[in-house]
């Protein structure tokens, strides 16, 4: 691996150490698992698995990974629709949002039929589409749940500020945008960064569930304790 790009893929690594520790953090906990949905956990699974696999092959044939991608989003795009399908509730919002599903995965099927070679480069509208539209769900139900108990809080500004990233360098352009050659700027380290700020986020997460855990836990023992 090149010297100008061995900085990048370390914090690439801290990135993916960070989401592998945080499912694991999830799956091992019984009570937290038993309290947070279970579409989070598979997504937090699933994403392991492909990143684990997009940085082996990125290792053993670099720049040969790029395939990897049409995973990840859709992926994160069919796992997250379902999250804020059920979060949000609303009968209303939930039929749009399995509309705009249905809809968006349509488009990215006939855009694979009609160009194959597509399937071995980055899709711009395959990354910028799915993300806006999960964007605007994590805001939709930040504002919907303000003055509630703010579960999934923190996953959701994490993952917008996150997205948010990704679009913004995506709207400029494919790989010859984003890695600028002379002189040598890897745009990609921002995009890292704010996917190891997710991932934090994510880990904020667990906290905040675990502190609502031990607090339900010593409320039921001061319960306990009145009664004697």
């Amino acid at each position: 691996m090149e010297n100008k790009y061995l900085f990048s893929f370390v914090i690439s690594l801290f990135g993916l150490f960070f989401l592998v520790f945080n499912t694991i953090l999830f799956l091992r906990n019984s009570q937290i698992k038993k309290q947070i949905s279970k579409v989070l956990l598979i997504y937090l699974v699933t994403l392991s698995i492909i990143e684990v696999a997009c940085h082996i092959i990125g290792i053993l044939q670099p720049n040969s990974n790029f395939f990897i991608s049409h995973f990840y989003f859709i992926f994160q795009f069919t796992f997250l629709s379902y999250l804020y399908h059920k979060l949000i509730g609303s009968n209303f919002i939930s039929k749009i949002i399995l509309s705009v599903y249905l809809i968006q995965m349509t488009i990215l099927a006939v855009m694979y039929i009609f160009d194959p070679s597509l399937f071995w480069r980055f899709n711009e509208y395959e990354i910028i589409a799915t993300s806006f539209i999960l964007v605007v769900y994590a805001f939709y139900f930040i504002y919907k749940e303000m003055d509630k108990v703010h579960y999934y809080y923190n996953f959701s500004i994490g993952l917008i500020l996150y997205l948010l990233c990704s679009v913004s360098i995506f709207l400029y352009g494919n790989l010859e945008l984003v890695l600028i050659e002379n002189p040598h700027i890897d745009i990609w380290i921002f995009n890292t960064v704010f996917y190891i700020i997710f991932q934090f986020m994510i880990f904020r997460e667990y906290a905040f569930f675990t502190s609502k855990l031990h607090k339900n836990d010593n409320e039921e023992d001061d319960v306990l304790l009145g009664d004697l």
